[in-house]
């Protein structure tokens, strides 16, 4: 879906002449060879990009107006139908931990969460949280698009870790609200001034809240469901604070949250088990530090220990299970991708940086909670 030319010199104009930090990135200027190379890579900072088998680079388009409204990025991309994936080793190598919520002004996205699909309407709202897996296909699109760090999100949400594939309802309340401040948010935006950001973006993020949390539900009326809820907020909360732990178990854990070891298991039943639970968040933490740079000299082994296995061989069947890849190749994979980046991204020449690629900056650095 091209978006003319006089539309794209309106979106290009009206980009640059904001107060905010903005950026403006169009396949046009590029050679139709690396028309789909140069946009995989602009959102390849942390989605995977690929063409339907008949489709040819060439043919392909796609523009991206964008902002920094305080910490939270806010774009109107268009482009070709494509696939969008993010796997679990994708996750833990670039560290991008954001939400990403999409308006569609026309298009839609096709999703697979956990054993369900979801599929929206023009005129929807779709959450994406990052630290989810993402599988699903897009139609042409023209969309609005939040990246929003999930430190400033996830306090205001009441089920933070269930935003991924959900989608408010517009037509009354909360979710009303949202999609007509997105729209008069997004025209207003190159009038903002530096000043306006921080009180422009909190309202923004309540709004969001507030239509998320209409969306997953509210309270339930049985109070034996809301403090079981709670309980298990908790006791996800105490086992990431304490996730390095040596002592940490299901019975510390029960213990922590005041409760026996058979409702613990009862509480974590619906999300695997508290066992389960707790290697996925120490092997995520594993292959974080196996493919982060500054962690290069560190031994796979001391790294594995650290976050809770004891034995090497034990972790290295368990990590290949998880990631599909043994520790050392996942390390080895990680610094190849990183010396591509650093050698240009793969663009040959003259060629290598074509408009304005901080978009890609914006969102990789906004990792505010990553540890030093």
């Amino acid at each position: 879906m091209a978006i003319s030319r006089q539309e794209q010199h309106r979106r290009k104009a009206r980009n640059a002449v904001a107060h905010v930090p903005h950026t403006w990135f169009s396949t046009g200027e590029l050679k139709p060879e690396l028309r789909h190379e140069g946009w995989r890579q602009t959102v390849g900072v942390c989605l995977e990009s690929s063409l339907a088998r008949d489709e040819q680079s060439g043919d392909f388009d796609a523009t991206l107006e964008g902002y920094l409204l305080d910490d939270i990025v806010f774009s109107r991309p268009q482009a070709a139908h494509q696939k969008f994936d993010r796997t679990s080793l994708r996750i833990a190598q670039d560290g991008v931990d954001h939400y990403m919520i999409e308006m569609f002004f026309t298009g839609f996205t096709e999703m697979r969460v956990h054993n369900r699909t979801v599929r929206n309407s023009p005129g929807q709202i779709v959450g994406f949280d990052l630290g989810d897996v993402l599988d699903s296909i897009n139609s042409d699109f023209d969309l609005l698009c939040l990246f929003v760090p999930r430190t400033r999100l996830s306090p205001l949400l009441t089920r933070p870790d269930s935003l991924h594939g959900v989608i408010p309802d517009l037509n009354a309340g909360p979710g009303f609200l949202l999609a007509s401040y997105l729209q008069t948010l997004y025209r207003a935006l190159p009038t903002l001034s530096a000043a306006d950001a921080p009180t422009t973006a909190n309202a923004l993020l309540q709004l969001i809240a507030a239509a998320f949390n209409r969306a997953s539900g509210e309270p339930s009326a049985d109070t034996s469901s809301g403090r079981h809820h709670d309980t298990l907020l908790r006791a996800q909360l105490y086992i990431r604070e304490n996730l390095a732990s040596r002592s940490l178990s299901a019975e510390d854990i029960a213990l922590k949250m005041g409760i026996s070891r058979t409702a613990l298991y009862q509480l974590f039943e619906t999300i695997g088990g508290v066992a389960s639970y707790v290697r996925e968040l120490r092997l995520r933490k594993c292959l974080s530090e196996i493919t982060a740079l500054r962690h290069a000299s560190t031994q796979i082994a001391e790294i594995a220990y650290r976050w809770g296995f004891d034995d090497p061989s034990v972790f290295s069947r368990a990590f290949r299970q998880r990631f599909g890849c043994a520790p050392n190749e996942a390390r080895a994979l990680a610094y190849a991708r990183a010396h591509q980046d650093h050698a240009g991204r793969g663009f040959p020449n003259a060629e290598r940086y074509v408009g304005d690629r901080t978009y890609e900056e914006w969102i990789s650095g906004l990792r505010i909670n990553e540890p030093a």
